[in-house]
């Protein structure tokens, strides 16, 4: 350990007398501070004082006794007096005499019922429509349309162009039109018939051309219709 005087300290010297004395007193004002900081620090309990009661009775000379009730006289109790049933006389039912009032005794004959038998009625003729060489009609019989059939037949009308050498030639179309109005299952009817094969598919060819048609009348409750259409030579 060397000091400010630039002088090591030896085992016999005074300054190392001084340094532990410096050093005693260091560590005491270190307990001491550490002493006081822990007393500073630990909170005090305060414990309240109380005091220890006796309850004690009243002497039983004071206690006072509720002076006795007066009895009070009977009342006598007034009865219910007894009420009278009251008696109504039946009213007795006269009945009118039959030779009085004959109207509300005389029986009223029932009348006879009549069974409405339904008119005759003549079978139904279904709807055609016929311009020149095209002839549309509406096989089902309620579908009652005729300004509809009119629209059908003018369309395919314009787009018909027989064959020039088809002579008495006819050709029977069936087809389809949905609520849309579009075309479905052209076919040709070849029993009803006739003329070449170019005659036939020229009328299969004025049905696709002719497609879409009007939508069908909001009347009509059905999904689709069947139409049939008559194709024939220039007349």
């Amino acid at each position: 350990m060397k000091l400010y005087f630039r002088k090591r300290i030896g085992q016999s010297s005074t300054e190392l007398s001084l340094s532990i004395v410096y050093s005693f007193f260091l560590h005491v004002l270190v307990a001491l501070a550490t002493v006081f900081l822990y007393i500073k620090a630990t909170p005090r309990v305060h414990v309240p004082l109380f005091y220890q009661v006796t309850l004690v009775g009243m002497p039983p000379d004071l206690t006072e006794t509720p002076p006795p009730e007066e009895a009070s006289p009977a009342t006598p109790k007034k009865e219910p007096v007894p009420k009278l049933a009251k008696v109504t006389p039946k009213a007795k039912k006269v009945m009118p005499k039959k030779g009085n009032l004959p109207e509300f005794f005389r029986e009223i004959p029932k009348p006879a019922t009549v069974e409405a038998t339904p008119p005759a009625t003549s079978a139904e003729q279904p709807q055609v429509a016929v311009a020149g060489p095209v002839a549309v009609t509406a096989p089902e019989q309620d579908f009652k349309f005729s300004w509809y059939l009119t629209l059908v037949r003018d369309k395919i009308g314009r787009n018909w162009r027989p064959p020039p050498d088809a002579n008495d030639a006819k050709a029977k179309i069936l087809f389809t039109v949905n609520r849309s109005g579009w075309v479905d299952n052209v076919n040709l009817d070849t029993d009803h018939s006739s003329g070449t094969f170019g005659f036939q598919q020229a009328a299969v060819r004025a049905i696709r051309l002719s497609n879409p048609f009007p939508p069908l009348p909001e009347e009509f409750s059905k999904l689709s219709v069947e139409f049939s259409v008559d194709l024939m030579a220039g007349q």
